[in-house]
């Protein structure tokens, strides 16, 4: 997998899947972006929460 410099993130995923993804964010009022970065930032702290009870 390449690994750019930019900040962007690009995936390649079925159109119909990415339709229904617009359509389920934009009935709670999300961007694409919004939802990402939420997502995100929790496996983040889960990661983190669990490696330091690793310790």
């Amino acid at each position: 997998m390449a690994i750019g410099k930019s900040h962007r993130i690009v995936i390649e995923i079925d159109p119909d899947m990415k339709s229904d993804i617009y359509a389920a964010l934009k009935s709670r009022g999300l961007t694409l972006k919004e939802w990402f970065v939420g997502q995100a930032q929790e496996e983040l702290l889960e990661i983190s929460s669990t490696k330091q009870g690793q310790k």
